[in-house]
């Protein structure tokens, strides 16, 4: 079987970042530098050049306030899935609370391409049972919010039974599936290498390597990254701690 690795983006700004929630809550987001066109419009630049789509999980707040950008990706034959809308952890809103943000993320997608919006991501993985329930509820087809590497302490854990029905593909009982983010396993632990902040610490030409022997042993690979990941002039926030979890 041919080997296939999963690009996706999740479609975010600098400034939403969950490690910098305590500098910039929600209230000022208004006030900050929106840097996503041009970040995404970078991403979009390189995978032009190496012909290559990708799925992008956008969140609603920067749709709502960039559809052109969002109509961009919709053209260039991306993939339009959602990352909700506010950015909060799963864990952090009630029920109630969650299927709203989830609809409205999904409903302002759905207005600027005029095309339904299939797959949703957590923002940092943090599934639960009720994003499950309320995801099949509101008609999404796939989940992408399970990591395996299970030592973060805001990612969340798989709920009810699943079977794989294709490589990197699970699938439960009531046919919903989910795409989860699989990890290097070294020594029988998993080693976070998925993508992200891991990306970016990890020497490439060593994470490249790791790459290629997860691929060699799996038939597919996902990756994940972030618009802002690519900006080097992002603004700098200063006295900020370092914060694993």
């Amino acid at each position: 079987m041919q080997k296939a690795i999963l690009l996706t983006v999740d479609l975010e700004d600098w400034f939403q970042v969950e490690n910098l929630r305590g500098c910039f809550p929600h209230a000022g987001w208004d006030d900050c530098q929106l840097r996503v066109e041009k970040s995404t419009r970078a991403l979009l630049e390189l995978f032009k050049k190496h012909d290559v789509k990708a799925t992008f999980f956008v969140l609603g707040w920067i749709a709502k306030r960039c559809p052109s950008l969002i109509e961009e990706i919709d053209v260039q034959g991306h993939e339009i899935a959602s990352h909700g809308f506010g950015h909060d952890l799963c864990t952090a809103l009630s029920p109630d609370e969650l299927s709203k943000d989830i609809q409205k993320g999904k409903e302002i997608l759905e207005a600027i391409t005029g095309k339904q919006v299939r797959g949703y991501r957590a923002p940092n993985f943090s599934i639960t049972d009720s994003l499950i329930l309320a995801l099949e509820e509101i008609g999404f087809f796939y989940d992408s919010s399970y990591n395996d590497f299970s030592a973060h302490s805001r990612y969340g854990a798989l709920p009810g039974s699943w079977a794989e029905v294709a490589p990197g593909l699970l699938k439960n009982k009531s046919g919903f599936y989910e795409i989860p983010v699989r990890n290097l396993p070294v020594f029988g632990q998993k080693v976070p290498w998925g993508g992200g902040g891991y990306f970016r610490l990890i020497p490439g030409w060593i994470f490249n390597r790791g790459v290629r022997r997860f691929l060699r042993e799996n038939d597919t690979y996902l990756f994940y990254c972030h618009p802002w990941e690519f900006d080097p002039g992002q603004p700098k926030v200063r006295s900020l701690r370092f914060d694993y979890r």
